[in-house]
């Protein structure tokens, strides 16, 4: 039997009706929209502003998202916060004041909520960062691969390979008398 020509499963995907994308022309003309003195438009341009319809990280498209988080009425303010929860970067630099604005200033509950779950997204972050900072630089005992100490306290080396058994390779791990690529640390 021959194989048809036709897409695949992913290709077929593209096509499937769903979320609508926003296209280049639509994002210009939302940005006027988001700032309108009539809060249905910029309710409409925060909805149609989100992450899944544009479908790329646009600086201009998220200056305005960022300025409707932050909007007199409350519609206009729920639909910038959905689009956050959308696919948003909560750990971006220009949200993190808008966050603590919001944390202290915000009187509706479902906008207080989403607030409140990005605050603890970045308790989160902030406490793995810490963990890391505190973590051993030398966690693990074993041998070294450049001077050969046994049961030493090692790292990997991630710039260096060593060559495995058959044709695989691995990270080398290297001692702290060793290691010349951050001497000191």
């Amino acid at each position: 039997m021959a194989k048809r020509k036709g897409m695949n499963r992913y290709q077929k995907a593209a096509f499937r009706p769903g979320e609508h994308r926003t296209r280049q022309g639509d994002i210009e003309i939302l940005l006027a929209l988001a700032q309108s003195e009539d809060a249905e438009e910029r309710c409409y341009a925060a909805q149609n502003l989100c992450p899944c319809h544009v479908r790329r990280r646009i600086d201009d498209v998220w200056q305005a998202l960022y300025q409707m988080m932050e909007d007199p009425d409350v519609r206009v303010r729920r639909a910038a916060w959905h689009t956050l929860e959308d696919g948003g970067s909560p750990s971006d630099p220009a949200f993190l004041p808008i966050l603590r604005r919001a944390l202290h200033n915000e009187t509706d509950p479902q906008v207080r909520r989403f607030a409140e779950l990005f605050r603890s997204m970045q308790e989160e972050q902030e406490t793995v960062a810490l963990a890391r900072a505190q973590a051993p630089r030398y966690s693990m005992r074993g041998r070294c691969d450049f001077c050969g100490t046994e049961n030493a306290p090692v790292r990997r080396d991630f710039e260096t390979e060593i060559a495995a058994v058959g044709s695989a390779q691995r990270h080398a791990w290297v001692c702290e008398t060793c290691d010349v690529h951050e001497p000191g640390r």
